[in-house]
């Protein structure tokens, strides 16, 4: 019997001893499983006992609460929980939504002025345009943009609010600012954003510029180039 149990220790030593030091040498080295011994089996029957795992960190009772079986490590089981359903399977798919707004837009005007106008001081000066016609669809909406190159003047005397106006049908509906600097540069300015509401049936329009110089010494005029005017529908 002795020579027995020198041989089991012999067989074991190495075992014993690194379990020993990854436990840190604390109690819970004298805490031996044996391979095999914590099965799906064991743990079904309750047989991780506080003898097994140390002085009851993880106890029969919290497996058994926990609903820890053997049913529980079945193949793929504890993979596929959470993201599916409760048995691994995923759950039946939802009626469709509703349809979308179609959100479709295009270009419909593209306006553009060709060579250059110059604005004496103290007067309006039409900017002529190519392009500036189109039919607004029933129920579209419709958003004007662009923007004017301007030479800007040496000096300019009493001005306020020098700007490129946009009309759409002879109504103004948009502007750009006409800068007083950098004296003698030139800029260009980007229209403030506009829109053409929904009409309930199609609406044709046509669209037209002309800069208001409010510079009151003569002399005192700008240039203006390169103006375009895009029209957005969206249907």
């Amino acid at each position: 019997m002795f020579s027995r149990i020198v041989g089991h220790l012999r067989g074991n030593l190495v075992g014993y001893v690194a379990l020993f030091a990854a436990l840190g040498g604390t109690s819970y080295a004298a805490v031996r499983l044996t391979p095999g011994s914590v099965t799906t089996s064991a743990l079904a029957k309750g047989a991780v006992t506080n003898a097994k795992l140390a002085n009851n960190s993880v106890g029969t009772a919290n497996l058994r609460r926990r609903s820890l079986t053997a049913a529980d490590f079945r193949p793929g089981v504890l993979n596929t929980r959470g993201a599916n359903g409760a048995d691994g399977k995923a759950g039946p798919r939802g009626p469709a939504g509703p349809a979308g707004q179609n959100g479709n837009a295009s270009i419909v005007a593209a306006a553009t002025e060709s060579g250059s106008v110059t604005a004496p001081d103290s007067a309006t000066t039409g900017v002529p345009l190519s392009g500036g016609a189109w039919t607004q669809g029933a129920g579209d909406l419709d958003l004007i943009t662009g923007s004017m190159t301007v030479q800007i003047p040496a000096t300019c005397t009493g001005s306020f609010g020098n700007s490129l106006v946009v009309d759409v049908d002879g109504v103004p509906n948009t502007f750009a600012v006409a800068p007083t600097a950098p004296a003698s540069g030139t800029e260009t300015v980007p229209f403030e954003v506009s829109e053409l509401t929904q009409p309930g049936s199609d609406a044709h329009h046509t669209v037209t510029t002309s800069l208001a110089n409010s510079c009151t010494k003569s002399g005192e005029n700008y240039t203006v180039s390169n103006v375009k005017v895009d029209v957005v529908a969206f249907h």
